[in-house]
């Protein structure tokens, strides 16, 4: 008879408590364990946080599992790897200045990822400090340097092929260098990925071409270019994060 009221006794405990508390209860004993798992106490704790759930609870399922799944925190799942490679990338870059091609050049994605063999001295610290953190980084060395005169138009266009479907995408068709941010030392264009219909809820997602520029100088000097950096900023830093990216583009 005792135990008996000792077990209605905590089916009437139990139900006042919070999911927390719950939880701490259900680790005290088999006894309470067995008791707090009782659905009819997990469906006043539902009732808390979803009122309408116990009008018409869906089937199939109970309140403990329906709490334990809406209401545990979500560990990040990592990004599974990408089925494109840097290796299966060509990159074709071309800036103008006005309407004369200033450079030229197709240069494979793995290529890119190796960047800047040598660092010029002559670079702001913040720069530096950009170009040696771990981000994964798109880099191409400019060389011989380009130097571009004060009051000039330059664009970029960022055509990207597939060796392993030999199909093409745009990253940039012609757009214009209209920020030069002295601070960090880089010339700044950008343009809205253009995605496959297959993703039609990825947008408004930009990518960036950075001119790396020498410190020496001001804003109304020419500027000399010893480096170009492809990014996607907004939402891709890590190489898997940018193929991924990359692999819903819409691809022709």
């Amino acid at each position: 008879m005792d135990h008996w009221f000792y077990n209605e006794a905590l089916k009437v405990v139990f139900p006042l408590l919070d999911s927390k508390d719950l939880a701490s209860c259900m680790l005290v004993c088999r006894q309470w364990r067995d008791i707090a798992s009782d659905d009819y106490i997990w469906k006043f704790i539902c009732f808390q946080k979803w009122p309408s759930i116990t009008k018409k609870p869906p089937l199939g399922t109970t309140y403990h599992r329906l709490f334990a799944t809406f209401c545990r925190p979500q560990l990040q799942q990592p990004l599974p790897l990408a089925r494109l490679s840097l290796n299966d990338l060509v990159f074709y870059i071309d800036l103008w200045s006005e309407e004369t091609l200033i450079y030229s050049n197709a240069i494979l994605g793995s290529a890119l990822l190796v960047g800047l063999i040598t660092v010029p001295e002559d670079i702001s610290d913040i720069l530096r400090s950009h170009l040696e953190n771990s981000d994964c980084k798109l880099l191409l060395p400019l060389e011989p340097k380009i130097t571009i005169p004060q009051g000039v138009t330059v664009t970029a266009s960022v055509l990207v092929a597939r060796t392993d479907t030999d199909k093409m995408a745009c990253i940039m068709h012609k757009s214009i260098f209209d920020y030069i941010d002295l601070t960090t030392s880089r010339a700044l264009s950008y343009d809205y990925l253009k995605f496959s219909p297959r993703h039609p809820f990825v947008s408004d997602i930009r990518a960036w071409v950075s001119l790396l520029i020498l410190t020496k100088g001001s804003i109304g000097m020419d500027m000399d270019v010893f480096g170009l950096e492809i990014d996607f900023c907004d939402v891709a830093k890590s190489e898997n994060e940018i193929l991924w990216l990359l692999d819903m583009l819409d691809w022709k």
